[in-house]
């Protein structure tokens, strides 16, 4: 089985925090039920394991099983929210020219009777479309993004809006989001525990599609460049230059999926895309859902989960690492000091 990273909170805090400066979205309170998306597939070859049942699946929460529900592959198909949140930094000028033209992808994801918002992130966060059903103005939308010309990309706060908006869905309701971004954040109020956290306990599972600032212009025609009077490729690159200084940090999008239960994607043309995005639509409609109540009687921890399948020992698996449960990683670091 394949197994994930087991995630160290100082380490995480020491490369990902920011300041926080500004005001937290609102989220819906509720009870706490710990839902599991998981994906099983075949070691050799990677083929989806389709027929498992209930009895089928172990789960071990810090070494402890625990009694679980476990809904069929396929069973949420129709009842997903999804918010799609795009970086629209000056970074992204070519990345979302090829991201204007996979509104009509989203359907892979969502299923036919899903629903859309679209975020956008640069030194604001807007929404710009609330959660529809309607084509129209999606495919609207999403024609209409544009870089704003502004480096900051305040990715961060744009998740935990998007969270905030994903949590007034029913709990049975999937909550997904869809990132695309470059990888770092410039400028958010939001310390990044505080969002994983929020999105960890609100059960909503974050797939990051990652765009290289540097690769990306040259798999674009210069023609198709905005505010580019001369047409030129490599009109972009200067910007770009001076961010590479930030390439050895930590990938916030991949850091994101990661430990929601996501898995991060990478683009650079049109064609890589849209196949991921296929893809990824083919893996979330092939999910088990795993569902349990957490044990209300422990102190603040982060709890590990581990998942097994009887008679797939060697199976590959993918699911959220853990949870936390209490008071928030911040929460509990500020009351250690």
């Amino acid at each position: 089985m394949q197994r994930l990273r087991r995630w160290t909170p100082f380490v995480l805090l020491l490369s990902l925090c920011f300041p926080t400066l500004g005001q937290d979205p609102t989220f819906k309170t509720q009870s706490r039920l710990v839902v599991v998306p998981v994906t099983v597939a075949e070691k050799k070859g990677g083929e989806r394991i389709w027929d498992l049942q209930q009895n089928d699946f172990t789960l071990l929460d810090n070494g402890q099983e625990r009694k679980i529900v476990v809904e069929p592959w396929g069973t949420y198909e129709s009842r997903a929210s999804l918010v799609v949140v795009v970086e629209t930094s000056l970074l992204a000028q070519a990345a979302i020219l090829k991201i204007r033209k996979i509104a009509s992808s989203l359907d892979n994801i969502t299923g036919e009777s899903g629903e859309v918002a679209v975020v956008t992130a640069d030194s604001h966060v807007r929404t710009l479309l609330d959660f529809t059903k309607a084509w129209e103005p999606l495919q609207e939308t999403f024609e209409n993004l544009a870089a704003s010309g502004e480096k900051p990309g305040r990715v961060l706060d744009a998740i935990d809006t998007a969270v905030a908006m994903l949590s007034n869905k029913p709990q049975g309701q999937r909550r997904l989001i869809l990132l695309f971004c470059e990888g770092h954040d410039r400028g958010s109020f939001s310390k990044s525990l505080d969002v994983l956290t929020h999105a960890e306990q609100q059960n909503v599972v974050i797939y990051t599609a990652s765009f290289s600032a540097f690769l990306t212009p040259f798999t674009t025609k210069g023609t198709e460049l905005d505010h580019n009077p001369e047409g030129r490729a490599d009109y972009y690159l200067g910007p770009v230059f001076k961010e590479l200084d930030l390439a050895m940090s930590e990938n916030i999008g991949k850091t994101l999926a990661e430990y929601t239960g996501g898995r991060e994607l990478g683009f650079v043309t049109q064609r890589r895309l849209e196949s991921d995005l296929e893809e990824l639509g083919k893996e979330i409609h092939s999910q088990y859902q795993i569902s349990f109540a957490p044990p209300s009687d422990q102190k603040p921890v982060y709890h590990e989960i581990s998942i097994k399948v009887k008679n797939h020992w060697d199976a590959i698996i993918r699911a959220r690492p853990g949870y936390w449960i209490g008071a928030t990683p911040v929460e509990q670091l500020d009351k250690s000091k």
